[in-house]
């Protein structure tokens, strides 16, 4: 019987292609992947993605398919972590490129630091990594920043703290709430040799206006550890400091960038002003009445989800 040392959670909705070269990566790591589950964690796809695992099941991989109801990237993550038999667990997302030394770069921090518990890597948007003027994308250049396309932790940790909190349920801060906890426990440590490319993604009116619902969670972390999403923005009013910059600090970054790009891509520039414009009119009507809301209140407690 094959012990499995390492899981690798991915959690996914309807991105059959990007998980397809996802798991292409993984099947070229260098590390010998005999004793490695890789854990495709379906939320709620409507499309099938069961070729998909069994192509990449072809290549070597041991991979696991588990599917739940649509509960958002927390949920499907704490899905994989309750499924997981590795002693370390692994984390990616199914729209990045692993590159051939992540996941031993990952267990060898680890192993290198018992101390530890987790370790996160370098993700950049390309070979160069940067963005075009209307490109977006998470990136983690030096440290600090937790993202889940890109982490390991022990097991043992992440059932300490009951896993990801579940009321977190966009891709925004469920990564730096979790650390913030399991962090309580150990060091998360810095890998830059475990390198993650995340493709950019088209900034469009559509994720302008769905990430303006982001900004409730970057409050919840003000609100329940005393920063903005991360511990380099420590904050004493966290209602002001959000809606100071939803509506303006934000816009007036796109509004910079906008103004380097003119003269190389006007009509992009020109579109990425527009979106700054709606951005902020947006905070405005959205953001501020929720940020000095009640309600809000409500949210600070956390419950634990994994038993």
């Amino acid at each position: 019987m094959v012990v499995i040392e390492i899981s690798i959670i991915i959690p996914t909705r309807n991105r059959g292609e990007d998980l397809r070269r996802c798991l292409a990566a993984l099947a070229g790591q260098t590390r010998p992947m005999e004793n490695v589950e890789v854990l495709v964690c379906d939320d709620g796809s409507e499309e099938s993605l069961a070729e998909v695992v069994a192509a990449a099941s072809g290549d070597g991989l041991r991979i696991t398919h588990l599917r739940q109801a649509p509960r958002g990237p927390a949920a499907a993550r704490n899905l994989g972590i309750s499924h997981a038999r590795g002693a370390i667990i692994a984390m990616t997302d199914s729209d990045t490129q692993p590159q051939p030394g992540w996941l031993a770069a990952l267990e060898e921090a680890l192993a290198a630091h018992p101390e530890a518990v987790g370790v996160e890597g370098l993700v950049r948007a390309d070979n160069v990594g940067r963005f075009d003027p209307l490109g977006e994308g998470p990136s983690n250049l030096t440290g600090g920043v937790f993202l889940t396309c890109n982490c390991a932790y022990r097991r043992q940790s992440l059932v300490a703290v009951g896993g990801f909190d579940e009321t977190f349920p966009y891709p925004a801060c469920e990564d730096t709430e979790l650390a913030a906890r399991i962090g309580a426990l150990g060091p998360i440590i810095w890998q830059p040799a475990a390198v993650v490319i995340h493709p950019q993604r088209p900034l469009t009116l559509r994720t302008v206006l769905n990430k303006l619902r982001h900004w409730e969670y970057v409050l919840i972390m003000g609100l329940r550890y005393g920063y903005l999403g991360w511990q380099q923005y420590p904050t004493r009013y966290p209602r002001l400091r959000v809606a100071a910059l939803s509506v303006i600090a934000l816009p007036l970054s796109k509004l910079r960038t906008a103004a380097n790009w003119f003269y190389r891509k006007p009509e992009a520039a020109a579109k990425l002003c527009l979106l700054a414009v709606v951005e902020s009119l947006g905070a405005l009507l959205t953001v501020v009445p929720m940020a000095f809301s009640r309600r809000i209140d409500q949210r600070i407690p956390r419950q634990g989800y994994l038993p």
